[in-house]
């Protein structure tokens, strides 16, 4: 099952970078040209330039985004504005925050999980479906950095709450290594811990537990690619460290897991309401408030979506199941009751012939319905979240839904700590 180590972190020097809350920034992947500009212009520190570099018009093959990433990370490291710890340790990582009106807490840990071997089982399990552009680009950046610089996102199941239990008697009572707030107004706070009684406790408690990919589905496919490559440069022995990867683990009943929905934002549509009646109840409703409370009371039902088109809000409501069922020909019955599924695979691919280039993401449903008037797109589908039942079935089934069917939230903040391979 999953095995976990601790590494020596490297981490911004609290003597160079006074205030860490101006070097952080969010996951590469949920930053916009706007956010990455922001970033770079908030610190000349800031861990974008690592993660999600800028083009130039005078980029090639050896001078790019990629390349100047590495300079970036061994010229930090050479001036000490990066700071590699003596002692290998686990990160404990906390973030408090409000959702819903209610503050809320969610505890993980930041260690080294080892990359599964072919033919040996499965000890990680994905759940998203991945794309090729996202995989080069991130592998790019992986051949010249040579580290993890943000950690994957996992789930692991912990009924009995012994990380939390962990957490009280023996974390909280330590100063933190950080403790910032970022601009959402969440609160992060990072400690590292070496004792070795403790890792090894945690070591085994993990030892027999399936882990779940939330985030990081590109990065952890890329880290197996890359040790592929390594191996095939080194056949007399791989370096060990190509045989992790950096991973945040949190128990799948925390509190603090929140799943918010991603919602799809349509370019060019030209399908009628009209089109979606072969499958589907149609009823309109006044506004955006109406329509997320009707949605929230039809969440355990199955095919429910939202659709905003023509300055007009509608509530959808699957009726021809067995239909739906003829137009998903894979996977069992709970892959084919997704409402993320039925959505691409009926709606999308069927009945409005939506092409894939032709959708975008937005997790707030208030900008997308902006979006739509604006003139940017042409429509929006809402989606209710994902359950993480669902999730752990749909993983443990050896399947994966389209890709952004799962929003975790809140983000894990990168420039926190690097693992150096």
């Amino acid at each position: 099952m999953a095995k976990i180590e601790p590494f020596a972190g490297v981490h911004y020097n609290l003597e160079v970078v006074e205030d860490i809350s101006k070097v952080v920034c969010p996951p590469y992947d949920i930053i916009d040209a706007g956010g990455q500009e922001q970033f770079y212009q908030r610190h000349a520190y800031n861990i974008i330039r690592l993660i999600l570099g800028k083009d130039f018009s005078a980029d090639n093959d050896r001078e790019n985004k990629y390349t100047r990433a590495g300079g970036y990370l061994e010229e930090w490291l050479r001036r000490g504005v990066l700071t590699q710890d003596n002692e290998r340790g686990i990160y404990f990582y906390e973030q408090v925050f409000t959702h819903e009106g209610e503050k809320k807490t969610r505890l993980g840990v930041i260690a080294l999980m080892r990359l599964d071997d072919e033919g040996q089982g499965r000890s990680v399990y994905p759940h998203e479906h991945t794309h090729t552009a996202p995989k080069e680009d991130r592998l790019k950046l992986l051949k010249s950095v040579e580290a993890n610089l943000s950690p994957i996102f996992t789930v692991f199941s912990d009924p009995k709450a012994a990380l939390e239990g962990i957490f009280k008697k023996q974390v909280f009572p330590q100063k933190p290594l950080f403790d910032i707030v970022d601009d959402e107004d969440i609160g992060h706070r990072l400690w590292r811990v070496t004792d070795e009684t403790l890792i090894g406790q945690f070591k085994e408690f993990l030892g027999d537990k399936q882990l779940f990919i939330a985030d990081g589905h590109h990065r952890h496919e890329v880290a197996r690619m890359f040790r592929e490559l390594k191996r095939k440069e080194s056949p007399a022995g791989l370096k060990d460290s190509y045989n992790y990867i950096m991973t945040y683990l949190t128990p799948l009943e925390d509190e603090g897991l929140c799943i918010l929905p991603t919602h799809r934002l349509i370019r060019n549509a030209v399908f009628a309401v009209e089109d979606l009646s072969s499958c589907f109840d149609v009823k309109e409703v006044p506004g955006a408030k109406e329509l997320s409370a009707a949605m929230k009371e039809r969440q355990e039902d199955v095919g429910v979506f939202g659709l905003y088109k023509d300055h007009h809000f509608y509530l959808l409501k699957l009726s021809e199941k067995r239909a739906c069922n003829k137009m998903i020909q894979e996977g069992p019955k709970d892959y084919k009751n997704l409402d993320v599924v039925i959505l691409h695979k009926v709606v999308f691919d069927h009945l409005c012939k939506i092409a894939l280039e032709d959708i975008a993401y937005e997790i707030d449903l208030g900008r997308a319905v902006a979006e739509v008037d604006s003139g940017a797109y042409s429509a929006v589908f809402v989606l209710n979240p994902t359950k993480m039942e669902q999730i752990r079935s749909i993983a443990l089934g050896g399947h994966v839904m389209p890709q952004k069917s799962t929003y975790f939230y809140p983000k894990l903040l990168s420039g926190l700590v690097i693992n150096k391979l």
